[in-house]
């Protein structure tokens, strides 16, 4: 029987069906993710579980994965991965960075992790930026598993655009953009890069980035937000 403790409140969605708490699994700090409710935590849970194995053997840049089941004293079940120590989300690392060069860096890196992750078959249909942590040694990790998806090979060509445009849209220097698609095709094998359609991803582009806005607009809240 593992030894579980919650310690603090990390993030929880609205309705507060899923928590993510800072803990401790036989005394091993961990990211522990609650499921609430039971029917909605069960079949959160599972997809998590299902999704989560699914990540790592397709090599993904994930946490090891500490504990996945019931958690008796708070009736619920939860998924729990080794804790990012050092780590921080993408949008404050690059928020609070005063270098452009350094920012310019970063995001190229971001590029790159792009076009590895899109190459084992992994989507990131949330392309906040808040799910990209970064690390010591310029290392990134994807975080919030439960919306990641797994194919059986590389990602089709208009997947990858789409799935890259997201995350480009949260960026509102052109500059910055470009440089994020050019580390991404600079490591794609060269027929995928060719054939890639920069019409298609400049509109996409444009297209996250309006409804990212309006999603802002009905929140009351800034409707451009760099690096959100």
């Amino acid at each position: 029987m593992k030894c579980i403790t919650l310690l603090q409140e990390l993030h929880a969605n609205t309705r507060r069906t899923r928590i993510t708490y800072r803990g401790e699994v036989d005394g091993t700090l961990a990211a522990i993710k609650c499921y609430r409710r039971p029917l909605f935590g069960l079949i959160h849970w599972l997809r998590a579980e299902r999704r989560g194995r699914r990540l790592r053997r397709a090599g993904g840049p994930v946490p090891e994965i500490v504990y996945s089941g019931w958690l008796a004293d708070q009736r619920c079940f939860c998924f729990a991965t080794g804790f990012l120590e050092g780590y921080r989300p993408l949008r404050e690392v690059l928020q609070g960075e005063p270098s452009r060069d350094r920012q310019f860096d970063i995001i190229r890196l971001l590029g790159r992790t792009m076009a590895d992750i899109h190459a084992r078959g992994i989507e990131q249909p949330d392309g906040n930026l808040t799910n990209f942590m970064l690390g010591s040694g310029d290392v990134i990790a994807l975080v919030d598993e439960d919306d990641i998806r797994v194919y059986p090979g590389a990602l089709a060509a208009n997947v990858a655009l789409l799935n890259l445009a997201n995350i480009a849209s949260r960026l509102v220097d052109p500059d910055m953009v470009q440089a994020l698609l050019d580390a991404y095709l600079a490591v794609l094998p060269a027929e995928r890069a060719e054939a890639w359609n920069q019409k298609r991803f400049q509109a996409s582009v444009k297209s996250w980035r309006q409804c990212l806005e309006a999603k802002r607009a009905k929140r009351n809240i800034a409707r451009v937000r760099n690096f959100d």
